[in-house]
């Protein structure tokens, strides 16, 4: 049961909820905007240069999305199956950050690299096997998290919170943590990289 009408290119939508859609192709030139997808099908589906601006998506699936030139502001997801999405294929500037927020979701094997993620929560979720290269992690949140697998190069992580996170080794002399807050005994993942062995 879905609300209508169905999204399609160069379509404007707002407060519209989509329960159970299924989504392939792809979309170009559409905006999303205070708009809930809830429990679709969107894997393989391409977003090209799409605006999604206060949007929530529960309990999709979200494998292998292209994001290609999209932008996202305000963007929410919780419990979703984020596999393999390439982040840093969206559409970015200083002035229009990914503002993407996601909470109890698998996010594992996707590429961050030269975002800007400052305060953005990554909560609750299972991450591995991703990767996280040259990226403004800022007060970024971690908590309930396992990073297993997942590696942080050149990065920003200064006053992130990486506490009741799980299985993450970040090597220290790659990355800026100068106030990053992280709890025992899983802080020995910060040791990664030097040589140290703990008893």
């Amino acid at each position: 049961m879905t609300s209508y009408p169905t999204p399609t290119s160069g379509g404007r939508y707002a407060d519209e909820r989509y329960v159970g859609l299924r989504l392939s192709g792809t979309i170009q030139d559409a905006s999303f905007r205070d708009c809930v997808f809830e429990d679709c099908d969107l894997r393989d589906l391409r977003l090209v240069e799409c605006d999604l601006v206060d949007t929530d998506l529960l309990g999709c699936d979200l494998g292998m999305l292209d994001v290609h030139g999209s932008r996202f502001g305000g963007v929410t997801l919780e419990g979703c199956n984020v596999i393999g999405v390439a982040w840093s294929r969206a559409g970015t500037s200083l002035a229009r950050p990914l503002e993407l927020d996601v909470k109890d979701s698998v996010l594992n094997f996707c590429s961050f690299e030269a975002l800007d993620l400052r305060k953005r929560r990554f909560e609750g979720c299972t991450i591995h096997e991703a990767l996280f290269a040259d990226c403004d992690l800022r007060d970024a949140s971690f908590r309930h998290s396992d990073l297993a697998g997942s590696l942080f190069r050149g990065c920003d992580l200064r006053g992130a919170d990486l506490r009741t996170a799980r299985h993450y080794a970040i090597v220290t002399h790659d990355n800026r943590v100068a106030g990053l807050r992280a709890s025992l005994p899983e802080a020995a993942g910060l040791l990664a990289g030097l040589g140290i062995e703990l008893d």
